[in-house]
């Protein structure tokens, strides 16, 4: 309880602020109250996204330069992601300077002084697509019905 979510609806436009209830159907046509909330404005263009953060740790520290492990496994992925942002847990922003040996060891650049126990991260993001979950629900005659829910 008390967490946020947001989910997709295909319905009537509606405007905001409207207010939300979902139920949930249950048997014998009793509904059960699961949430509340309000509405998003209507948007077309709005997309979802997922993120994912990788995690890699300073091994060597000098100023503003750090050699990060644990990142990535090999050069190749270094070099991939390599115009993409770092950020650490201490809230300094830098980039990917070079590809150290075999192992996906990096050669790293902050804004500022980097600390031995700080954590590098970097931000993953991906658009993800509503899913179609069939449902199946059987009442009290033994009667199945089969209802198709959108799922985010």
């Amino acid at each position: 309880g008390g967490r946020f979510f947001a989910a997709s609806v295909l319905g009537p436009v509606t405007y905001t602020p409207c207010p939300v209830l979902v139920f949930r159907k249950g048997v014998a046509e009793n509904r059960q109250f699961i949430a509340l909330g309000s509405m998003f404005g209507a948007d077309a263009d709005r997309i979802v996204v997922k993120r994912i953060v990788l995690t890699g740790y300073p091994t060597r520290v000098h100023k503003r330069h750090a050699t990060v492990k644990y990142m990535f496994y090999n050069p190749d992925d270094v070099k991939w992601f390599k115009p993409a942002e770092l950020v650490t847990k201490h809230g300094l922003q830098g980039n990917i300077v070079d590809s150290v040996g075999d192992h996906g060891t990096m050669k790293c650049l902050f804004n500022a002084p980097v600390q031995q126990h700080d954590t590098i991260c970097i931000n993953l993001y991906k658009r993800i697509y509503p899913k179609y979950a069939s449902t199946e629900t059987t009442n009290d005659s033994g009667e199945t019905t089969k209802e198709d829910i959108l799922v985010l």
